[in-house]
């Protein structure tokens, strides 16, 4: 009962936070499509696991059954398993959504754009929160507080990936930057997160250093949280006028 009013927590949160944001949209050309990319983003989880299942297969195939990773430094093993299972393959099958949302809906603006890869976030955790933070354990309320994180990724994503386009379409300024920070900040603030909370290697041996981790970076990441949801707010103005030629 805990951790499914955790989850209907979390996703009014979404919808609310989602809302206040097609709103700041002064081009107002989303209006009914704004759901697209919300929709795609449930499908995302299902996608993420299928790339993990099938690139396991590739490399066994391809590598032989004998083929192993063995990784004894507790911090590196989570890391690598972080990286694999949900830093890499999720922001990429949400990367690769949030454009097929881009061609559907055709943004006309840097902040409409960055919208495309907010929506597939919030889409991604609607469905994640009923599948990982449905137990009736009090530890799914801790899930409450970084309800945004997903979408946090896609305002890092969306944003410096549409700054590259309108740099390119306009000519304006470079874009090779914005598309590094677009694919890699986000790949990398996931891995570290998850490597120190749910892949946490030492939290099932109470390791005091690995605890200390986890709770650092959990709180680390709620702040800049809102620290990104407030500078995405402010920065919205501009975005709309940053029009693609």
């Amino acid at each position: 009962m805990i951790g499914y009013l955790s989850c209907i927590v979390a996703f009014v949160l979404c919808i609310f936070v989602y809302l206040k944001m097609v709103k700041r949209d002064e081009s107002a050309t989303l209006g009914k499509k704004s759901i697209i990319p919300v929709v795609l983003g449930l499908f995302t989880p299902f996608a993420a696991l299928m790339l993990l299942i099938f690139g396991r297969i590739a490399i066994l195939s391809i590598a032989g059954k004998s083929f192993s990773i063995t990784v004894t430094n507790l911090m590196a093993k989570s890391l690598l398993k972080a990286f694999l299972g949900a830093g890499f393959t999720e922001e990429f099958v949400k990367l690769l959504f949030a454009l097929v949302a881009v061609l559907i809906v055709r943004p006309k603006n840097v902040y409409t754009y960055s919208l495309m890869f907010v929506g597939v976030g919030f889409g991604f955790t609607a469905l994640e929160e009923f599948v990982y933070g449905g137990g009736d354990s009090l530890l799914s309320l801790a899930r409450i507080p970084g309800f945004a994180l997903h979408m946090v990724f896609g305002i890092i994503m969306g944003s410096h990936l549409g700054l590259a386009r309108y740099n390119r379409k306009t000519g304006n300024g470079g874009s090779a930057i914005h598309i590094c920070a677009g694919l890699v900040l986000p790949v990398l603030w996931h891995t570290v997160y998850d490597a120190a909370t749910v892949d946490n290697a030492g939290l099932a041996l109470e390791n005091e250093a690995a605890i200390i981790i986890a709770l650092v970076i959990e709180i680390a990441s709620i702040v800049l949280q809102f620290v990104m949801l407030s500078r995405f707010k402010k920065q919205s103005k501009d975005y709309c006028q940053m029009v693609f030629a």
